[in-house]
Order: structure tokens, then C-alpha cells, then sequence
């Protein structure tokens, strides 16, 4: 049993030395970088298109509101279009274009967008 114990006890002090050197470089599976360098270097890199202003920017349910990008901003009330009902507590309609947005007072959020609402 005494025997048993002792061989126990090595084991256990030798098994984190013998797992350390494999723990020590996670990312040993990748490539070098000199390699990676030298297959990279036959490409071209990559150029981006330069971004066109498509107009107006389309507001979606979930997006946060930035009333610099709405065309047309302005804050409505709801009280002078038919079919509009009153926003819930902690919103309010916002024009952006010709749509009718229900933005979140403090958060910023669409909640809700009625297209062609003016034109």
C-alpha cells in the first residue's frame, strides 16, 4: 500500500511538468509568421470600393436611431395625422424622410416604422 501511495504521489507531481510544455504554446498549430509572410506576399492586397452615398438613409425596426442620418428630422405629433395612434410611455414619432418612426425616448431604438407616412 506504501508503495502504491509513493507512485501515486510521483504521478501527480510529474503530470503538470510533462502538460506544461503543451499549455505553454497555444498557438503552436498556426504557422509561423515568416511563412505566412511569404504566402502572402504573391497577393495583392485587398482595396476596399469607396462607399457612395446611396440618398437617404431607411431606418429598420431594432436599429438605433442617429437623427444626423435622418433626411427630413423632425419630431411629430401624433395628434394631427389620422390612423396614428399615441405613442406608449417612454416613445415618441419621429420623421425621417417620408417615414414615421417610433423611437425609443432614451434608448434610440426603432420600434416601429410606418413607410410613405408623407408625401
Amino acid at each position: 500500500m506504501r508503495n502504491f501511495t509513493a507512485a501515486l504521489l510521483a504521478a501527480a507531481l510529474l503530470a503538470p511538468t510533462v502538460a506544461a510544455p503543451a499549455m505553454a504554446a497555444p498557438g503552436s498549430h498556426e504557422p509561423d509568421r515568416s511563412q505566412a509572410h511569404s504566402q502572402q506576399s504573391n497577393h495583392a492586397p485587398a482595396r476596399k470600393a469607396p462607399q457612395q452615398n446611396k440618398g437617404p438613409h431607411q431606418f429598420r425596426k431594432g436599429e438605433k436611431f442617429d437623427r444626423n442620418r435622418a433626411s427630413n428630422y423632425q419630431v411629430v405629433d401624433y395628434r394631427k395625422y389620422r390612423n396614428v395612434k399615441a405613442p406608449p410611455r417612454g416613445y415618441h414619432y419621429v420623421r425621417s424622410g417620408n417615414d414615421l418612426l417610433l423611437v425609443g425616448i432614451t434608448s434610440g431604438i426603432v420600434a416601429a416604422v410606418t413607410s410613405g407616412m408623407f408625401r
